[in-house]
């Protein structure tokens, strides 16, 4: 995650922001994850493991 979604660090003010911004790069990260099963194939697997 650190290094596709360049999140080693968050410059942000607040907690709340920085707070925001890893959920977002959470979810960016799962989405992508998903894509990548999606192309091989194996979504179902993964889902019933999950």
């Amino acid at each position: 995650m650190k290094r596709t979604f360049r999140g080693g660090y968050t410059f942000a003010t607040t907690v709340p922001r920085v707070r925001v911004k890893a959920m977002f790069m959470c979810l960016d990260h799962n989405l992508f994850n998903l894509l990548f099963l999606t192309r091989r194939g194996k979504v179902a697997t993964a889902i019933a493991i999950s």
